[in-house]
């Protein structure tokens, strides 16, 4: 149906007033308030980089103008995810930023009843509807992204801090671990293990289990793992702590800890070895 540049112009001439309408209602104590005050400024800036890109249905082609949305999404998904916006919250936002950029269409088009006729009303309205049904599925998508980003990064720095290597004196370290090991904390405390030994410069490291619950086949493999490659460089380990019930599951399973230094408890550990 053609371009309408009328209509761009028109909507750009209203964005400041539509940001404000809506920081108004999404910030502050209101019930529809999602956004903490001090966050006004950049708030303003990403829904007049929406309008304005939105508004570009009305003057180009529509590859262009889902690849500025794609950008823009990407963009404001990762701060409204570390804002801690929920899904939910996302959709009434656009839920509003849609009624407040349609009535300032309709108004318009019901201004300037000269320049359309019933089927381009429709037609625009159409228009409108289908650019923020777009919107709001490319933002959930870099929603999830940036949401799973989040929980991958938090998971890792939790699982990192669980398995520290202690340094206790010059070239002695204690690698304490604690509650249940699954096979992807397994393999992070091979990794940091390993890492942190070497960076610490360590000659001996001790394995302190007395907090984990269980030594499965699992877990005494990676522990085997962690064992063998210290040795190689230069890192004699010893564990300690093996509670009784463990050290009998290990012999049920068939877990064998021979050419492996143990200790009962982490104190004897270190006052025989260090």
């Amino acid at each position: 149906m053609g371009k309408r540049e009328d209509i761009y112009e028109y909507i750009i001439s209203k964005k400041e007033e539509m940001a404000d309408e809506w920081l108004e209602r999404s910030t502050g104590s209101g019930e529809e308030s999602v956004f903490r005050s001090d966050e006004k400024g950049k708030l303003h800036i990403q829904h007049d980089q929406l309008i304005e890109t939105v508004s570009r249905i009305f003057i180009e082609d529509n590859n262009d103008f889902k690849l500025h949305i794609d950008n823009w999404s990407e963009a404001v998904a990762s701060h409204w995810v570390k804002s801690g916006v929920t899904m939910h919250e996302t959709i009434a936002q656009f839920r509003l930023i849609r009624g407040d950029y349609w009535y300032s269409v309709k108004n318009y088009i019901l201004s300037e009843k000269q320049g359309f006729s019933i089927e381009d009303a429709f037609y625009w309205s159409n228009v409108v509807n289908d650019a923020f049904d777009f919107i709001m599925e490319n933002f959930a998508r870099h929603f999830e992204d940036a949401h799973k980003k989040i929980l991958t990064s938090q998971q890792q720095m939790i699982t990192e801090l669980s398995s520290p290597v202690i340094p206790v004196k010059r070239g002695i370290g204690i690698l304490p671990l604690v509650g249940d090991i699954d096979t992807y904390r397994a393999r992070i405390i091979l990794e940091t293990g390993l890492e942190q030994a070497a960076t610490q410069k360590l000659d001996m490291l001790f394995i302190d289990l007395s907090a984990v619950p269980i030594v499965d086949t699992m877990v005494a493999h990676q522990l085997f793992q962690l064992i063998d490659a210290l040795r190689l460089i230069g890192v004699e380990a010893i564990l300690s702590g093996i509670r009784p019930e463990i050290a009998q599951t290990a012999v049920q399973l068939g877990i064998e800890f021979r050419g492996i230094k143990t200790q009962a408890t982490l104190m004897n550990a270190l006052e025989r070895y260090s």
